[in-house]
Order: structure tokens, then sequence, then C-alpha cells
């Protein structure tokens, strides 16, 4: 019997500066879970790791994978460490138009973290768009633009993509790869069985303020999480 492999989803460690989104988490709450997944035993592994075994493990495998969207400098300045500490791997996907913008990441940030062993960075398309809600050019654009920036700045490839505000549709997926992505994620609402193992449909978990407790945490680690519908 197998189960899908957790993969969370992580956004601002700044909630003084997103008090109303529930998706801003504190650095502190966000250390012991990383505390929580060392403690519990689990082998965190990479995004590609996940799409090459169709995102699911043995009943008794403990995995875990850890993502952030949006690019936020706080990430850098809280995550890394911690993910450094435990020698954990994670994937940041960011957005080259915010990139430098106040409150997110700048290139020497993004590049130092490339260096650092398990850490990835990915592509969050060149803005902050939903991309099935907006022109397919314009997608196909921010698809292939943005990948090709943050290969330029970053001197590495970048195999993973992350649709903005979790938007796609058979179209987007079906780009993405045309545009030489390798897997990609997207948001906790993917219910058609006919996306399960697709590479470019990694499904995750939102970690958020309903997320902090440690039985929440661990109901979201159980693999079975996405059985119970949306988040």
């Amino acid at each position: 019997m197998s189960r899908f492999i957790p993969i969370l989803a992580y956004h601002s460690l700044d909630p003084g500066r997103f008090p109303n989104n529930k998706l801003a988490i504190s650095p502190q709450i966000f250390r012991q879970q990383m505390l929580l997944l060392k403690k519990w035993g689990f082998k965190i592994v990479t995004l590609e790791s996940c799409a090459r075994g169709g995102w699911t493990e043995g009943f008794l495998d403990r995995k875990a994978a850890i993502t952030f969207d949006d690019g936020y400098a706080d990430n850098y300045r809280w995550a890394l460490p911690v993910l450094k500490e435990f020698g954990f791997a994670a994937t940041f996907f960011a957005t080259p138009q915010d990139i430098g913008q106040e409150g997110f990441m700048n290139w020497d940030m993004l590049r130092e973290m490339a260096e650092v062993p398990g850490i990835e960075i990915g592509s969050h398309g060149l803005e902050h768009r939903p991309l099935s809600d907006i022109p397919e050019k314009e997608a196909w654009i921010s698809l292939v633009a943005s990948k090709k920036i943050l290969e330029e700045q970053l001197g590495r490839e970048v195999s993973a993509i992350s649709y903005p505000s979790g938007s796609f549709n058979e179209k987007i997926v079906e780009m993405a790869q045309g545009a030489g992505y390798a897997y990609g994620c997207a948001a906790s609402h993917i219910h058609d069985r006919k996306f399960i193992g697709n590479p470019y449909l990694l499904r995750r978990i939102k970690i958020s303020s309903s997320s902090q407790s440690a039985a929440a945490f661990a109901l979201r680690l159980s693999g079975f999480y996405h059985s119970f519908g949306r988040p």
C-alpha cells in the first residue's frame, strides 16, 4: 500500500508584515516544525525525487518535501539558516519581476542559496499572474522568460515551476513541459485522479496558521491528508 509524500508549501515567515494572511507563520513555528520532522524521523527529499518516484511512498516510509513560494526576503533570513542547520533540502520559487523589490529576496541572496547543497531555486512565473487566466501567449512568455532570466542570473538550470496562485489547466501543463521544466508544483486543490502521478502537478499541502499545533502538523504529514479534501 502506498501513500502520497507530503510536499509542504510555505510562504512568508513574517506574520507581522502580513497580519491578515493565514499563510504567514512565525519563524518560531517554522523552526518547531523542522524540529518535529527531525524528531519524527522524516527523510526530507527533493522535488526531483518526488517527481521521479510518482509522488508516492511505501506505507512505512517517512518522507516529506519542503517548498516556499513568492521569494520573500524573510525566507532567506529565517528559513535558510534552519534548513542548513538540519541539512534539509528545499525548493524556493521566485518571481523575477519581484526580485530585488522591497520585502523580496535579491539576486545575491538567491545566488547564495543556490550554492547550498539541497537548495533548489525554481520559477514562480515572470509575474505573479495566474497563468490560466491570461492569454496563452502571455502565459508562454511567463514560463519561458522567467526560466531564462533565473538561469542566466543563477548560472544553473531551472527545472521546477510553481504555478502562480496554483492556477493551471491542461494547456498550461503542456506549455510548462514545452518550456523545458522537468516538474512542477500546483496548489492543494487538485482532486481529479487523472492528475495523480503527473510530475508537472505535484500537489502540495499549504502550511498556515491552522497548521501550527503538533497534531495539525502531524495530520498534514500523514500521507493521507489529501484524501480529506481541501485544507
